[in-house]
């Protein structure tokens, strides 16, 4: 038999009496609180299969279920001195309307009609959320520890809805609610007053349990409004013809269709009635297109669509691109269909990105110079690389990817290696003559921290900036070149802000501390960093926003090097870390934050030729570079090493590779790896950050504090809180505006608050924090 919601239900209550035999006796009762009394229009229901008493007024017939009674009477019922119908090896659940845990907690201070029942809780176990909150219906049934694990919507209207459609979701079963996506507030509508075009749908979706979950009253009415709206007899005619006549889409049964195209998650067993009823002879339906509506034709589009892809790889890069864009005229009307919505149409999908791919890929990008060959690259070329992962990306099993790998390959392999080499030849007399400027240390400045991120290619990056923008931050993207060779060693190194002279170069392809020898490792580079007064945060460390910052996030290029071509999975999940990251060091006070990068990376499908470089020739060999011995000659391109200009680094040509089978990697030259993106985020509606006030003087005078401070200051507030962000948590007699005087004061009116920790903000008009400073309430530091 299948598990309802109130079967599950009623397992959860009685695992909630589990104990350690081990370290405890037996718990007398299981004390259920529920102060908002979102239970007790279900609680006759469990009461018939689990040993329910209630706090409440007294029934004296007895007849009601489950028995109520006041405390004293609870506690006699729990105490067996009194027969409510228990029997004696149960443990009775205690049931309290209207009292939330926390009235029961202290016994000295609990009402004086509960006080008989409030020693209870020492020799009882609590039926609670975790956090010993009460547990609402929402909570219980959504919970994934100890409640249901139901996908219900979190907003208010879906819980009211909820609440009024408890008893019918009872009944429900516990296998189907789990397949839906979101069980939100039209589904619970729809169980307390359903209409008849999804009353319908429900009973194709699976007959014989509609029918069971029905009354007779509804059923009749069901069948009489089927047969009045529909033509169509749900008792005589069968699911069979049901699905037909959905398919066909005459009448009001195209309606019914709609609602069905809208939201088909909802009914998972329809696909399955379509695919029974579709005939087998040509059955005529009308002016429609019949391939829309039966599962297995979109089937037979898919499994014909992802033979083509494979044969792409017998292709020329130019009938890769014509090919693709035939297919897509062919498919491209699967996208808007209800197969589609159930995400059974990936491939159609795929090809949408393919074409998008094929459209940059036409044109090799600009060569004439290094200047024209970046900016092609930033305007267009990076969208070749986007396709190409997105493409990859919307499809999961084993033999879609492999047919889209094949057409990215074919599409794709020529124009990165064309771009690669374009930028090698022109990188290469570039450094050997010194004129090849990669950007710039992180910054310095004060009220800017910097976060660096591994691996952020070019088009990884326009995804950052679309969800930071999404979250209403000013974004300014730029890009400059990577340090040679593209390997994070080498690279990073370059980056972090420290001294100058203080690195050197190293053994293999690292830099190495100056001043010992010493490998530049994480814990080097935070003590160069410390010393040009840059704070090192961890990755959860929002630190002093009104000095400067360097912090690490994402693990784009690990995820690589680890994973190879499934990185495509894991991308919008890291490109969503980094953007809370930015988001939480914002939302600390700094004034901006400095995303950035060591370089970029190949992800090539199929994986990269492998080309040699002589084993006597190289002391470090990677998948895209090797750090050569001296005077040692080689048939690959060769650039001078950025820690040191005598030592030569070997480039794999194109996008060729020194190892074999490599699908990711990075090392070499092309603009993939070279040509990174650097971010500057601001809160959307920020000031500049050289436009915001800086504080001079903070002194406190007792529990007066005086800010002095430069820069702008109009209509920017003032503020002592003890969260920065949150202006409910001011400690402050009043928050002030600073109206261009160059002097505030605040007053802390609680004398207890003397000697604990606080955060002075100034705050622009529109909310945004633009300076932050810890501060002790009456100390000076």
């Amino acid at each position: 038999m299948s598990e309802t919601v109130l079967d599950r239900l009623e397992m959860r209550i009685r695992s909630a009496l589990d104990y350690d035999k081990n370290v405890r006796v037996a718990p007398v009762a299981l004390l259920w609180p529920d102060e908002a009394r979102q239970w007790e229009p279900v609680i006759d229901l469990l009461a018939e299969r689990l040993p329910i008493v209630a706090l409440g007024e007294y029934s004296p017939d007895g007849n009601e279920a489950p028995p109520r009674g006041p405390a004293y009477w609870v506690r006699c019922a729990v105490a067996r001195t009194l027969e409510v119908g228990l029997h004696a090896e149960e443990v009775p659940v205690v049931y309290l309307p209207g009292v939330a845990r926390s009235a029961l907690r202290a016994i000295d201070e609990c009402p004086a009609e509960l006080a008989p029942i409030a020693e209870l809780q020492y020799r009882s176990q609590w039926f609670s959320h975790p956090n010993t909150r009460d547990w609402s219906a929402r909570g219980l049934l959504a919970n994934h520890d100890r409640g249901l694990g139901l996908p219900i919507a979190e907003d208010s209207e879906s819980e009211r809805a909820l609440l009024a459609a408890l008893r019918p979701l009872l009944d429900r079963d516990m296998e189907r609610l789990e397949k839906f996506a979101l069980l939100d507030a039209d589904f619970f509508r729809e169980l307390v007053n359903p209409d008849p075009i999804r009353s319908l749908l429900a009973w194709l979706d699976d007959p014989t349990r509609t029918r069971d979950e029905f009354d007779d009253n509804r059923w009749i009415a069901f069948v009489q409004q089927s047969k009045t709206d529909f033509g169509f007899d749900p008792r005589v005619d069968g699911e069979i013809t049901g699905a037909r006549k959905l398919a066909a889409r005459q009448g009001k049964w195209a309606a019914v269709w709609q609602a069905f195209a809208d939201a088909p998650e909802r009914y998972p067993g329809i696909p399955g009635q379509l695919r029974r009823a579709r005939p087998e002879e040509q059955l005529e339906l009308g002016p429609v297109d019949r391939s829309e509506v039966w599962p297995q034709d979109n089937e037979v589009g898919e499994a014909q669509l992802r033979n083509l892809l494979l044969d792409f790889a017998s292709l020329t890069p130019e009938g890769a691109r014509k090919e693709a864009e035939r297919l897509d005229a062919e498919h491209s009307w699967r996208r808007r269909t209800v197969w589609a919505e159930l995400d059974e149409a990936p491939l159609a999908f795929a090809l949408e990105q393919l074409v998008a791919l094929a459209e940059v890929t036409a044109r090799p990008l600009a060569e004439t110079t290094l200047d024209s060959l970046v900016a092609d690259y930033v305007e267009r070329g990076w969208r070749a690389d986007d396709a190409a992962l997105r493409a990859l990306g919307l499809v999961e099993s084993g033999p879609d990817r492999a047919a889209v790998a094949a057409a990215v390959s074919a599409i794709y392999r020529w124009w990165l290696d064309a771009g690669a080499r374009a930028l090698q030849t022109i990188v290469g007399p570039m450094a050997d003559s010194d004129s090849y400027r990669l950007g710039a240390q992180a910054s310095t400045a004060a009220g800017t921290v910097s976060v660096f991120v591994d691996g952020l290619r070019l088009d990884i990056a326009q995804r950052l900036v679309e969800q930071l923008a999404d979250g209403g931050r000013d974004v300014e993207l730029t890009t400059s070149l990577a340090a040679l060779p593209t390997v994070t060693e080498t690279a990073k190194a370059a980056l972090v802000p420290v001294p100058a002279g203080s690195l050197a170069a190293g053994e293999d392809l690292g830099a190495a501390r100056a001043s010992s020898g010493a490998k530049a490792s994480k814990a080097v580079l935070e003590s160069l960093a410390r010393e040009s007064g840059v704070q090192w945060m961890s990755a959860i460390e929002t630190g002093d926003p009104s000095g400067a910052g360097w912090t690490e996030a994402g693990q784009i290029d690990h995820l690589g090097h680890e994973a190879g071509a499934p990185l495509i999975d894991d991308v919008d999940d890291e490109v969503a870390k980094i953007a809370r990251r930015v988001a939480q060091l914002l939302d600390a006070g700094w004034q901006q934050v400095e995303v950035i990068t060591d370089h970029g990376w190949i992800l090539l499908p199929g994986g990269m030729e492998k080309v040699d470089v002589p084993v006597a020739t190289a002391t470090k060999k990677k998948g895209r570079c090797a750090r050569l011995k001296d005077g040692a000659s080689v048939n690959v391109p060769t650039v001078p090493w950025y820690w040191d200009r005598d030592v030569r680094i070997a480039i794999a040509p194109g996008v060729t590779c020194f190892e074999a089978s490599k699908e990711y990697e990075h090392g070499g030259v092309s603009p993939q790896e070279c040509i990174v993106p650097r971010l500057l985020v601001r809160s959307g509606g920020a000031l500049a950050a050289d436009a915001a006030p800086t504080i001079t003087t903070l002194k406190w005078l007792g529990l007066l504090c005086r800010i002095e401070f430069a820069g702008p200051q109009g209509q920017i507030l003032a503020d002592l809180r003890a969260l920065p962000g949150d202006p409910g948590t001011s400690i402050a007699e009043e928050a002030k505006e600073t109206l261009g005087a160059g002097k505030v004061s605040l007053v802390v009116p609680d004398e207890d608050l003397e000697g604990e920790k606080a955060y002075l903000v100034l705050v622009a008009p529109d909310g945004q924090i633009l300076v932050q400073r810890e501060v002790v309430v009456g100390r000076n530091r």
